[in-house]
């Protein structure tokens, strides 16, 4: 006891001296409330995570600097969480199959042949025009991390060697269950035969009757009974109800006046202005970027059915005054009108000189040996001829590939230009045109009826009113809602992390409150993307665990009620046609039609085939026991069938091979999902939503 308190007097006077943040990052380091998750017992922290995480943000922005920066964070924080889960599941279970990958292979990965790493193949910063690792680039980055005092480039190169390792690993792995999985001879044969005796049929089906039967009773023990057996498929995650209310941020009458004003202002300056500085005005003051294109009739209609009817009805410099459309006010300059092609197949050879690019457009005739030079050029891409770009137009021209490209609708089939970029040069060969089509190139000066401050204002005020309204609780948060006639929107099963909720997006922030959050716990607003205030309460928590009965027991019922009434059947028709041995005979007693199915082999069962998949197995069997009698009853998933073979039919068409094929793409099947059923059984918690 006297140790005890020593520790709770020594920790009252730290508080003292120590900065209250300083001391709940120490604390946190000791409580699992700030872990991420679990992987295979292991509890990753916040701490460890985040410092990792950082690490991959900061390569990821070193190679990928462009990136959009929501699409960036989510990719890094899975990225970062499935390499804890590759150091905690995926290589330790490759260690303990004696699986290593040595320096020497390692060393081997680095260099072109078979054992370069398909990782360094993925980073374009290494690879040559060719499309094949640049070795010399390689060693070239790796002497150079002395001298990187801010110590990326090493950081980049310990990430790229851990992936490498890491891939090579997981190769070996499935390589050796690929080895070890084989269908021995018996089990080819059989495959053979499933595929290759097929056996057309005639049979009748008494369907389930729509009306209920009286006579037919399913237990709550029998419910209980079904309930644990298929208890272990009904595993489920944490999930919980909510209610939110949507506020949306629109424009006001007054914001959308403002913007109507502020385009006629600029309108007036716009119509003063010659052609040539018409893209700089754009440019400075509209919402609308300047396209340097042109475009055919009809191309402007999805965004605005207005702009297109102007420039498909008008001539060069005609001038479309202010036109209010969605929230927006358009204008528009028609610059030029011209017959042009609506689209071009282009094709390209990259090479890292200007003389060897005007050597190969000297010497170079057709098509044919545009082809073959760019095959020694191009990146290599599976079922694509090298060097081919396609078919383009002139908006995705200008969108994807560098300025020069435009050039190619100026040109004539055949024709081949030079495209400096990034220090390379680019041969762009026009391989074929479309026929001429009037085209228009238009400026577009726009302006977005956006919210004011006042209008964020007033809107917030409105959610406030919520919340005031519903501080005794859910009951008093639902009655606010509807006696004001506010949108509640019911949003249940949300699981952790979850970024939509209902139709909108980007929620992840209300997401982590619900999580956070005990049962009829109302939130504070939330400002999701400035696009809306939103309230939040939540209804119900799911724990984490098994489904329970109630949840399924009205399926559970329906289906063994279901089963109970095919017996039934079954056993009615088998009394009626005691003695009977015909398909036709069997139809005329139960007054039953008979339908006819062929071609049915084994393997129909596998090949999205609509006849019930019981009666295949049934009529498989008999085929190959040469049965020709009337088999039945077949109690299947729609009724009660009986069936006759007719006709067997034995073919050749499916070989060893296709056996062998087959056993493949098991495998293969198998591979795919073995991460994650190696992940499952590892039990993995993830909690990442609460931190991000």
């Amino acid at each position: 006891m006297g140790v005890f308190i020593s520790i709770v007097i020594a920790l009252a006077l730290l508080a003292f001296i120590v900065n209250p943040d300083d001391l709940q990052r120490v604390m946190s380091m000791f409580s699992s409330k700030y872990d991420v998750g679990k992987i295979a017992g292991k509890s990753i922290s916040h701490q460890d995570f985040d410092k990792r995480r950082e690490s991959y943000n900061r390569i990821l922005g070193l190679t990928n600097p462009n990136m959009d920066r929501e699409e960036e964070t989510e990719m890094v924080n899975n990225v970062t969480w499935q390499s804890f889960i590759a150091d905690n599941v995926l290589i330790p279970a490759c260690e303990k199959a004696g699986i290593k990958v040595g320096e020497e292979e390692m060393v081997q990965m680095t260099k072109n042949g078979l054992d370069v790493s398909p990782v360094l193949l993925s980073e374009g910063a290494f690879i040559n025009e060719n499309g094949m690792l640049d070795e010399e680039r390689l060693q070239q980055f790796v002497q150079n991390i002395q001298y990187d005092e801010s110590g990326q480039y090493n950081e980049y190169w310990n990430y790229l060697q851990n992936n490498m390792l890491q891939d090579r690993m997981f190769t070996k792995y499935s390589v050796m269950l690929a080895k070890s999985a084989y269908s021995n001879n018996l089990q080819v044969r059989r495959d053979i035969a499933d595929n290759n005796n097929s056996f057309d049929v005639d049979f009748i089906l008494q369907p389930i009757p729509f009306t209920p039967d009286s006579t037919v009773k399913v237990s709550n023990a029998e419910i209980k009974e079904y309930y644990e057996q298929i208890k272990p498929s009904l595993k489920k995650v944490e999930t919980r109800d909510a209610e939110i209310v949507v506020f949306d941020i629109a424009p006001s009458e007054k914001d959308i006046a403002a913007a109507k004003a502020d385009i006629e202002k600029l309108y007036a300056e716009f119509t003063a202005l010659p052609d040539s500085e018409i893209k700089n005005f754009i440019e400075r003051n509209s919402d609308t970027p300047f396209n340097d294109f042109y475009v055919k009739n009809g191309e402007l209609r999805e965004w605005s059915a207005i702009l297109d009817d102007f420039v498909s009805a008008n001539s060069k410099g005609a001038l479309l005054e202010p036109q209010p459309y969605d929230n927006i006010f358009v204008s528009a300059k028609i610059l030029d009108v011209a017959q042009r092609p609506d689209s071009v197949y282009l094709k390209y050879i990259p090479v890292s000189e200007e003389k060897t690019a005007d050597s190969l457009m000297s010497t170079i005739k057709t098509s044919e040996e545009f082809s073959s030079v760019a095959a020694l050029y191009a990146p290599q891409q599976r079922g694509v001829e090298p060097g081919t770009i396609g078919w383009v137009n002139e908006a995705v021209t200008y969108a994807q590939l560098p300025a020069e490209f435009m050039k190619a609708f100026t040109s004539k089939k055949g024709d081949m230009f030079k495209v400096e970029s990034n220090g390379a040069y680019i041969i762009v060969r026009v391989d074929n045109v479309t026929s001429p089509v009037r085209k228009a190139k238009v400026a577009v000066l726009s302006r977005q009826s956006s919210a004011s401050q006042e209008t964020f204002s007033n809107v917030y005020a409105e959610a406030g009113k919520l919340k005031d309204g519903a501080k005794a609780g859910m009951a008093a948060f639902e009655k606010y809602a509807l006696d004001n006639h506010l949108n509640l929107i019911p949003v249940d099963n949300i699981v952790g992390g979850a970024k939509t909720m209902g139709s909108y997006d980007k929620m992840s922030e209300v997401s982590r409150w619900v999580f956070e959050a005990k049962e009829g716990n109302i939130s504070d607003v939330f400002t999701i993307d400035n696009k809306y205030y939103v309230i939040a309460a939540l209804k119900k928590i799911h724990p984490a665990g098994y489904a329970e009965m109630s949840e399924f027991s009205t399926q559970i019922k329906e289906f063994l009620n279901m089963k109970k009434r095919v017996a039934k059947m079954a056993e009615e028709t088998k009394a009626k046609l005691e003695g009977v041995e015909s398909i036709e005979a069997a139809s005329e007693k139960l007054a039953l039609p008979v339908s006819s199915v062929n071609d049915v082999t084994f393997s129909s069962l596998s090949a999205g085939n609509q006849t019930d998949p019981i009666l295949i197995g049934y009529i498989s069997k008999a085929g190959a026991e040469n049965n020709r009698n009337l088999v039945g009853p077949v109690k299947g998933s729609l009724g009660v069938a009986y069936f006759q073979i007719k006709d067997a039919k034995n073919g050749a068409f499916y070989t060893e091979s296709d056996a062998q094929k087959k056993n493949e793409q098991k495998i293969y099947s198998i591979l795919n999902v073995l991460p994650q059923v190696m992940s499952d059984d590892a039990g993995i918690e993830d909690q990442r939503y609460k931190f991000y």
